[in-house]
């Protein structure tokens, strides 16, 4: 079916990497490089390890194999790719021999195969960048497109390539398009059949070029959601006290007290927890080994993802306090950020209203963080259930003033992370018909899950819970503000249904999202607050990264 698109995408990898490869050696041959740009030199060397172990993953693991539409993402990706470096693929063919003699622009040989005929490694040891940087030095050639004088030499024409701002400029094109390639990964995974296998599984989430890639994580939660019994590592933590207050729901901070050295000062962790029994006055209540084991499934579920890309904070371990029957899961606070606030929830941002409101642009980067990691999950095989504002949180800068009182200067909006994980599950996992008639959770549940449930969670229902979460960044409202203005409206007595609340949040959304966010954002929402268009279930992954992770893009309003 997607044969032949396969070999196009073999075939433009083949040609940009060849292109890269070169630019790497050009720029890490370069002599008296300024220190301020060796920060730039090493993005772009993480960007080209990334991209080659992409390339050796996506042939190694028959990745050209994937839904049509994937690989189409996948080639206009690398095609941008390969426009962008496109001057110096004119450098290579006239100076590197890897370039001359494998590119399949040059070869119809290595056009038509579908295999990677050149070494994937690039120059790590100074003595081979300095031969390299040697034998440029003897070249000399002439380039009218690019240069006033006639004849250049090679170090010239190097430098004038890279000055500062032009290799800032062409790091930071080259890194928004491997970040794409990013946000494919794991739908790589997900349309391919032969990710299904424990065996491939296991061989990716320890190997190096999957680590470097980001597959390892993915691979971690999709072998949980296979076999969620699989993992049997002790996540408790012993000898520790937490002090943390009884009463609370969302994410915290706590002391954490190692009760074996007493004379070390408490740790300050993050702490979620996981209540189990109906009755909270019931001292008779005991955690069941359905509870027991959908704490460790849990357990496997932060472990796994913590610090790889997917918007979750790193986990620390799990506690069992008895007396108030639940289980704490302890995480550790984000690199760079303050033990000393306790973390903002969006929710919280959006209810100070005259304090602070993101810019566009801010606005655009949390929920694209929100939908590539909600899309992440799904892929991998898992719901989150609990998706609201509240469960996504910011933490203070440590970079700003600390006598500040104000959050506008506390808090760092790039760095969101999401939490709430106290129901998550694999979405093939047995459900729990439980609820509340809290109504600022009501807000975000789909209506088939609003009363008592009758139909198991899907990941409709999450994608439901994205689509509130991405109207309320839209017209910077909470759901609640929404729901209570229009129900001001009502007549005395008349209360919104459930079908009603879904009307309402559709109507804010066409009629107020184009103003606010863009007509491809307001899109991005109906299409999830309406649940349509998503196609069957094997290709929902990327009709919902086609239809929704794309149009979340602060590019699309120009």
């Amino acid at each position: 079916m997607a044969a032949g698109l396969g070999l196009d995408v073999v075939t433009a990898f083949k040609e940009l990497y060849l292109t890269v490869k070169f630019i790497h050696r050009l720029v890490f041959s370069a002599k008296h490089y300024k220190m301020e740009r060796e920060e730039l030199r090493q993005e772009f060397h993480l960007e080209v390890l990334y991209l080659q172990s992409f390339g050796q993953l996506l042939v190694e693991n028959k990745g050209f194999h994937n839904e049509r539409a994937w690989l189409q993402e996948i080639y206009s990706i690398f095609e941008r790719l390969r426009l962008h470096c496109g001057d110096h693929a004119k450098l290579a063919a006239a100076q590197d021999s890897d370039y001359q003699t494998y590119s399949p622009y040059l070869h119809h040989s290595t056009a038509v195969s579908g295999v990677i005929e050149f070494e994937f490694d690039i120059p790590s040891d100074s003595h081979e960048i300095s031969k390299f940087s040697e034998l440029a030095k003897l070249k000399r050639f002439t380039l009218g497109w690019f240069t006033t004088r006639p004849s250049a030499n090679w170090d010239s024409w190097k430098w004038a390539l890279f000055e500062r701002r032009r290799f800032e400029r062409f790091v930071a094109e080259f890194q928004k398009w491997t970040a794409k390639i990013k946000d494919l990964v794991p739908l790589m995974m997900a349309l391919n059949p032969h990710y299904d296998n424990s065996l491939v599984l296991d061989k990716l989430i320890t190997d190096e070029h999957s680590r470097r890639v980001g597959v390892a994580p993915h691979a971690s939660l999709r072998r949980l959601a296979i076999e969620p019994g699989l993992d049997q590592t002790n996540f408790f933590i012993e000898n520790v006290k937490l002090d943390a207050p009884l009463e609370a729901e969302c994410l915290t901070i706590a002391n954490l007290v190692n009760t074996s050295e007493s004379h070390r000062e408490p740790e300050k962790v993050l702490v979620e927890y996981k209540q189990y029994g109906s009755d909270p006055d019931d001292i008779d209540i005991k955690s069941d080994l359905q509870t027991e084991e959908r704490v460790h499934q849990l357990a496997s579920l932060l472990s796994s993802a913590g610090t790889h890309g997917l918007h979750t904070l790193e986990f620390r371990g799990l506690i069992h306090q008895t007396e108030g029957k639940r289980y704490a899961f302890l995480f550790n606070f984000p690199p760079s950020s303050s033990s000393d606030r306790v973390p903002t929830s969006l929710y919280s941002l959006m209810s100070m209203h005259s304090t602070l409101r993101m810019s566009l642009p801010q606005r655009f980067r949390v929920a694209k963080d929100a939908v590539t990691a909600v899309s992440a999950f799904h892929a991998d095989g898992w719901v989150h259930k609990s998706i609201r504002s509240h469960s996504i949180v910011f933490f203070p800068s440590i970079t700003g003033n600390p006598s500040s009182s104000t959050v506008q200067s506390e808090v760092t909006f790039g760095g969101c992370y999401l939490a709430d994980f106290e129901f998550a599950r694999p979405e093939s996992a047995q459900t729990q018909y439980t609820f509340d008639n809290h109504l600022e959770k009501i807000l975000y549940r789909h209506p088939e899950r609003q009363g008592p449930p009758t139909v198991s969670f899907r990941k409709i229902h999450d994608i439901y819970a994205l689509g509130v979460v991405l109207l309320e960044i839209g017209v910077w409202k909470t759901a609640l503000s929404i729901y209570q203005q229009a129900h001001k409206k009502l007549k005395p007595g008349v209360t919104m249904s459930p079908r009603g609340i879904q009307n309402l949040f559709v109507e804010i959304a066409r009629r107020q999202l184009p103003h606010h966010m863009g007509p491809a954002y307001r899109d991005a929402v109906v299409k999830c607050l309406l649940g349509t268009g998503f196609g069957e279930e094997e290709n929902w992954v990327m009709n919902f990264y086609e239809e929704v992770v794309q149009n979340i893009d602060v590019g699309k309003l120009q």
